[in-house]
Order: C-alpha cells, then structure tokens, then sequence
C-alpha cells in the first residue's frame, strides 16, 4: 500500500505543476498581455445604437470575451460602462480591451482605421467627452453641415437652415453611422419634437466639417454684400481663411509653403481627379482658385 502512494507522488507533482502553469498564464493573460494605449484608465459608456447598426454582424461578433472567441451581441453591452484597459494583438490582429464595471473584460476587434490607436469604435463614448458636451446645455450655436442624418437629426417637423441660431437643452449618446464621436446635443424647439445635431468635439481644420459654430460665423463687420456672398457659398479673392471656411468649410487637404517672400498655403476641396478645387492663400487671403 505504502509502494503504491510513493508512486502517485511523481503524479501529483505534475498535475500541480500543469495547474499552476495554467493559473500563471491565465494571470499573465490577464494583465501582462494587455498593452496600455492613449485612452487607458479612461471611462467609456457602449452607446444606444440605430436599429440598422444593431442588425449589422460586425457589432455582434465584434466584442468577445478577453479570455475566449465567444462573442457578446451588442445589445447585451448597450448602455453599459467601463474602463479602457489598453490594446492585445494576435498575429495580425489588433483588439481594444474594456473592462466593465462589473469587472468582465471584452476586447474589440479593431477595423483598419482604429488600429494604431488611431480611433475608438464608433459606439464608444468616452464619458469625458460627454461632459464637455453637457457644458453646452443652455448655450448657442449655429449650425454649419446638417445636410444628412449622421450629422443632423431633425423628426420635429421644424426646417432648419445653415448658420441659424439655436439653444441646446440636452445631450443624447447615439450612433447611427459614420466614425464621429455618438454624442448628439439636442436643439430646443417650440413643440415635444427635438432635433439634434452631432457634437464637434475639437475644432477641424481639415478633412472633417465642423457640424456648428460656437461663435456668431458672420460678423457685421464684414459687410451685408460680403455676408450674402458667404451665405449663398461663393469664394472670391481676396476673402481671408476664416471667411472661406464659413462659405465652403473645411478643405480635404492643406500644402504648406514658405520662403523669404511668402507664407503660402494650398487648400484643396475634393479628392476626385478633374472634380478638385484648388484654393490658394497668401498670408491668409484668397489670392487664386482654379480646378
């Protein structure tokens, strides 16, 4: 009897140690395998979402367990808050790691424009941002590019037009589309209806649109003939940056000069060949356009 205990003992050394090893990977998988990255320790709320979005496969099968493949359909995340842990890559693959308040962790499979940390998915909201969104309760903006749904949302049967003067009463998380932020501020109206227009964020200076100014965008000083111009979406030489920006918005790409002489700048709108326009600046005045 003695002869054969001695002989378990060689067994059951392995089998601790292959369960040790197994809690020590399953350790380091869970804290040494994460990777910390620009939006670490930051708060995230998992957006409400368009009935479209949440039909769509790439948000159901995109969130799975941190320990495992099995994915989370993203109604069972809606509305839920978390933490940013960081980034864990696979060959060839690229996730993003959150970690609820509950203390499940779920990493996302990151599309080819998030990898790099160079955006989150559009569905996460990171609550810092929403609060500065909220700062403009109460405030004025005028509207700037409300022309489609994932800019502009309006159901209050009210028509709405480019740099009007509007009140926001209320913040809305939501995505509906595009890669923007889903953080919407919601106009007041004069019935239960609301429009909503999507949340800037930092103000952009090129490829994206501002959504709404925060400041009046038509000075008086700059003239009634200059102002209607501006309004109907004309650019004339002679028109400074700021003014061009007002009438036609941002440019999809800057060109930088200098030299002894001049500080130039080419703005060019479009991206299509034959369809371009190009804008050219000294010291900040329109000198020349072409196409």
């Amino acid at each position: 009897m003695i002869a054969k205990n001695y002989k378990l003992i060689p067994l059951i050394n392995i089998f601790v140690f292959l369960f040790n090893s197994c809690n020590l990977y399953k350790k380091n998988l869970n804290n040494d395998s994460i990777i910390k990255n620009r939006w670490s320790g930051d708060a995230v709320l998992f957006s409400d979402v368009s009935s479209q979005i949440l039909k769509q496969k790439y948000i159901n099968r995109g969130w799975t367990k941190f320990n495992k493949n099995n994915s989370i359909p993203y109604f069972r995340l809606k509305k839920q808050e978390g933490i940013i842990l960081g980034n864990y890559y696979e060959p060839q693959k690229e996730y993003l790691v959150v970690q609820l308040d509950n203390g499940k962790k779920y990493k996302w499979e990151k599309s080819y424009w998030q990898i790099n940390d160079n955006a989150l998915p559009g569905h996460l909201c990171r609550i810092k941002d929403l609060d500065e969104a909220k700062k403009l309760n109460g405030k004025y903006i005028w509207l700037n590019f409300i022309a489609n749904d994932t800019s502009f949302i309006n159901i209050s049967g009210l028509i709405y037009n480019k740099f009007q003067k509007v009140k926001i009463i209320d913040t809305k998380v939501y995505q509906n589309g595009g890669k923007d932020w889903p953080i919407w501020l919601v106009i007041e109206s004069n019935n239960e209806f609301n429009a909503m227009v999507r949340y800037n964020g930092d103000k952009k200076f090129v490829r994206k649109q501002n959504y709404y100014f925060d400041n009046p965008p038509l000075p008086r000083v700059w003239g009634e003939d200059l102002i209607l111009k501006i309004i109907s979406g004309e650019v004339l030489p002679g028109m400074t940056d700021e003014q061009v920006r007002v009438a036609v918005g941002n440019p999809d790409f800057i060109n930088n000069t200098s030299s002894r002489h001049s500080v130039s700048e080419q703005w060019i709108y479009g991206s299509v060949v034959g369809q371009k326009m190009y804008l050219s600046f000294d010291y900040g005045k329109l000198v020349s356009m072409s196409k």
